[in-house]
């Protein structure tokens, strides 16, 4: 649900912000929510801040922004929430696991469904990948 809400910005902000929403094919209004809903996030959790990916906006680590929220939940939880073994596996600090572990407090339900899309994706490309494994194989028995 969304509510209406008046805000007053600078000439320049403005039209930095329109030139903006016009390259990213999103009206201004949802990029300022974005930006609002974000840096609230980011002020609340210094360790994370956001990315566009192939799969749309993702929350990251500040220390190593290629790392997505997502794969260091799934591990820690896969490493039967050890927050050691889970540093070590990415190579980052115990602090930045706990820094995603409280993002993830408070973000839980957005985050399982995020990991549960991202685990059924990965799912189907490895049923693909079989798939083609297996008409290649039968290719070559036939040759």
């Amino acid at each position: 649900m969304t509510s209406p809400f008046s805000l007053r910005m600078d000439d320049d902000t403005r039209e930095e912000l329109v030139k903006h929403a016009e390259r990213s094919e999103v009206s201004p209004s949802k990029l300022v929510n974005r930006y609002v809903k974000e840096g609230l996030r980011m002020d609340k959790h210094p360790g994370i801040t956001f990315k566009t990916t192939p799969q749309g906006r993702r929350a990251v680590v500040v220390a190593r922004p290629g790392l997505q929220v997502i794969d260091i939940i799934g591990t820690w939880q896969g490493e039967r929430q050890d927050v050691a073994a889970t540093a070590r596996y990415f190579r980052i600090t115990e602090d930045d696991v706990r820094a995603v572990l409280s993002y993830y407090a408070d973000y839980k339900k957005e985050i399982d469904q995020d990991l549960k899309a991202h685990l059924e994706a990965q799912e189907n490309y490895k049923r693909v990948l079989e798939q083609r494994e297996a008409r290649a194989r039968r290719r070559v028995a036939k040759a």
